[in-house]
């Protein structure tokens, strides 16, 4: 059931804890936005690159403002687009690739951070309540938003939520297995 860790750093864990689950969010959630923002950066870079065409056709609806009094500043503007939208994906990637999930056979860990970093983590005998949200969109592209409700103890947050995690009742099912084993008392 353990497995050796993959994002999770060893130094994160203590020499017993093995890790049981372990995953980044779905890069879909993450990931839509940020394909969608870079075609339209893509396509702005066809504007500004398409004077340096030899020979290069016209553009409908679109080469009388490029070849007019403006025409200069609209093609660093779709420059400038292009840009931003290169900036965004980036950011958005890293986001992705800095969030990690994971479950051990001690605790829950959150991490996230692109240059801070934030580690959360809860003891499994604190978790109180797992739930499942899916919408119909998210069963078909087979991720969801999974809630842990925890102990109310002094400096603990009263829940914790995983976005985006990749088949939820999968994760579900294993975190329950692991306390069954060991938070439950052996008879």
């Amino acid at each position: 059931m353990a497995k050796k860790a993959k994002h999770i750093t060893r130094g994160l864990l203590s020499s017993d804890e093995r890790v049981v689950f372990e995953s980044r969010p779905s890069a879909l959630k993450y990931m839509i936005s940020a394909t969608i923002v870079i075609l339209i950066g893509l396509l702005a870079l066809m504007v500004f690159l398409w004077q340096y065409l030899p020979n290069e056709p016209e553009l409908p609806y679109l080469q009388e403002y490029l070849d007019g009094e403006y025409g200069q500043y609209i093609e660093w503007a779709a420059l400038g687009i292009f840009v931003l939208s290169l900036l965004y994906f980036f950011i958005k990637w890293f986001r992705w690739g800095s969030t990690i999930y994971a479950v051990t056979d001690e605790r829950l860990i959150t991490q996230k951070g692109i240059l801070n970093k934030s580690y959360d983590d809860i003891p499994l005998g604190m978790i109180t309540k797992v739930d499942i949200s899916q919408s119909v969109g998210k069963r078909i592209l087979r991720y969801g938003t999974i809630y842990f409700s925890t102990q109310s103890t002094q400096g603990r947050k009263g829940s914790v939520v995983w976005e985006a995690v990749p088949n939820p009742l999968g994760v579900r099912r294993k975190l329950q297995e692991v306390m069954d084993i060991r938070v439950k008392p052996k008879e």
